[in-house]
């Protein structure tokens, strides 16, 4: 189980980058009108960029890209006209596959704090003094 945390840690943008592809998918033939799916894709695009800018350092770069996902998806929404969800959640899933590869070779996951180790007491002096 601690590789597999390990594992997530180190790979955050790749797997919120599959993440958001495959929710693109099942958007994608989901049933949705072009307005719930842009608002779906941009809100999860949104909320996987947090996520991966918490975990990773520099964090920039992971925000600046995941808000330019999110924004990406929402205008596409509703500034393309006769676009359809297919289509919308084709490019998302394209754009968020780069950005996460981008993103992956740019940022570092964040080290860890290692537990504080408490003093040890010297039992030298004590010997000494009882004799």
């Amino acid at each position: 189980m601690t590789k597999l945390v390990a594992w997530v840690k180190t790979e955050l943008p790749m797997i919120t980058g599959l993440v958001q592809a495959a929710l693109a998918l099942g958007v994608s033939i989901g049933g949705l009108n072009t307005t719930q799916a842009g608002w779906i894709e941009g809100a999860a695009a949104a909320l996987l960029a947090a996520i991966v800018a918490i975990g990773t350092r520099p964090l920039q770069i992971a925000a600046i890209t995941g808000a330019i996902q999110a924004i990406g998806v929402v205008l596409v929404a509703y500034r393309v006209p006769h676009v359809t969800t297919g289509e919308i959640s084709a490019v998302n899933a394209f754009v968020a596959a780069t950005l996460a590869l981008m993103v992956r070779s740019h940022v570092s996951p964040v080290a860890s704090q290692p537990a504080p180790v408490a003093p040890v007491a010297s039992t030298a002096g004590t010997a000494a003094a009882q004799l």
